[in-house]
């Protein structure tokens, strides 16, 4: 990481954090929970961005976490031979949270890693068995309907925290099946995630992986605009079609800076959409 863009990523924290500790505005206080389009390390994220134009988050999300341990917990500690879950403690964070800011917005990114991540591997059919379809869409729609879910749980428990929260959440764009990883020094650090799943399953084909990444994303967009069609409080943000070339990934499954600082502003388009205003310019003299 430069030097500069420590500096920024420190700035941006150190900043929200004494926006928080403030009476500011709620219609600039976010509480966001999420994945690494929220948290991506040694890069500048969605988050960050939001911070510049002048909101305050408090934030929980943290790079390569799953929607379920987001919103049930998964993570199991070892003492001695008995292994124990603790139940979902980044859930509680975010409610502990919004019952200490009550922020009018609830930013949500999940579900990537649990489609597009290294999970995808079990969503494919070898190619040398003749599937009627590469993908095994019994299995991924048993798995969406658990999604569907865990993102319901996730709304009902923040609605019944306060009832004045919307909750913001997009389904991504189409990843891109180049395999390129997440470098960091010119190493490798994680990654590539697709590639190599497709590899496994011999379906080598560029049609055939983006066709199969078009039906998985769409198929995860279109249970986030039924949810959206339920929950009044629920607002789907569409992503697809963004960021169609490769120049502007930085890997498989993330975006360079300049495409989460485009989405920073697409989420903000929606809140001034949702408030019939924007926050930013009402508070501007808020502002710190």
């Amino acid at each position: 990481m430069s030097q500069q863009l420590k500096k920024f990523k420190q700035d941006q924290a150190r900043i929200s954090q004494k926006r928080l500790k403030k009476t500011y505005p709620k219609a600039l206080t976010i509480v966001a929970e999420g994945d690494s389009w929220f948290d991506y390390p040694f890069r500048k994220d969605v988050i960050d961005y939001l911070i510049k134009k002048g909101y305050a988050v408090d934030k929980y999300a943290k790079a390569g976490d799953t929607l379920e341990n987001m919103v049930f917990g998964t993570e199991v500690k070892k003492r001695r031979n008995t292994y124990t879950n603790e139940g979902a403690i980044s859930l509680q964070k975010t409610l502990q949270s919004i019952r200490k800011h009550k922020p009018r917005i609830v930013l949500f990114s999940a579900g990537g890693n649990d489609i597009v991540g290294s999970e995808i591997l079990g969503y494919l059919n070898h190619s040398a068995s003749n599937p009627e379809s590469l993908v095994n869409k019994e299995i991924f729609q048993a798995r969406l309907v658990e999604m569907k879910t865990a993102i319901e749980f996730f709304i009902k428990s923040v609605r019944a925290t306060n009832v004045n929260c919307n909750i913001l959440m997009d389904g991504y764009d189409y990843a891109k099946v180049n395999g390129k990883g997440y470098n960091f020094i010119f190493r490798n650090i994680l990654g590539p995630w697709l590639l190599p799943s497709f590899a496994a399953k011999q379906i080598g084909q560029k049609s055939k992986q983006k066709s199969i990444i078009k039906y998985l994303v769409d198929e995860f967009n279109q249970m986030l605009i039924d949810l959206d069609a339920e929950y009044e409080n629920f607002h789907h943000i569409d992503l697809r079609g963004k960021f169609p070339n490769e120049s502007q990934w930085d890997n498989e499954i993330h975006l360079k800076n300049s495409g989460y600082k485009e989405i920073a502003n697409i989420y903000h388009a929606k809140i001034e959409k949702i408030f019939g205003e924007d926050p930013i310019k009402v508070f501007k003299h808020s502002i710190v």
